[in-house]
């Protein structure tokens, strides 16, 4: 019987070191992981940044696109609100909006 035990012990402790191997595995590739969504979020905060400052048109865009997601969000939505366009950041009707573009357009 003592060498069913320990072979049994053996067995126990090598499935115990796999799995300790298997969460140092994990954590290496969780933090690889962080890095490379850290680098690409950077990458496109720098991309965001560069499109904005040579086109005034882009931020106007994006501005479209979150009304957009709004707009989704609170049709879904069981309650129901009503809310001003320049609360959604569409001031693109807006005649000081629409020139305070062209001007920055301009200035390039």
């Amino acid at each position: 019987m003592n060498i069913f035990a320990a072979v049994e012990a053996k067995q126990v402790a090598a499935q115990e070191a796999q799995r300790a191997s298997f969460y140092v595995e994990r954590a290496i590739q969780s933090r690889q992981e962080k890095i490379v969504q850290a680098e690409g979020e950077a990458q496109a905060a720098k991309l965001l940044g560069e499109s904005m400052k040579h086109d005034a048109g882009f931020l106007k865009l994006r501005k479209i696109r979150a009304a957009q997601e709004i707009a989704k969000t609170i049709s879904t939505s069981a309650n129901r609100i009503y809310l001003p366009s320049n609360t959604l950041m569409l001031n693109i009707a807006d005649e000081d909006y629409l020139s305070s573009i062209d001007k920055k357009a301009i200035r390039r």
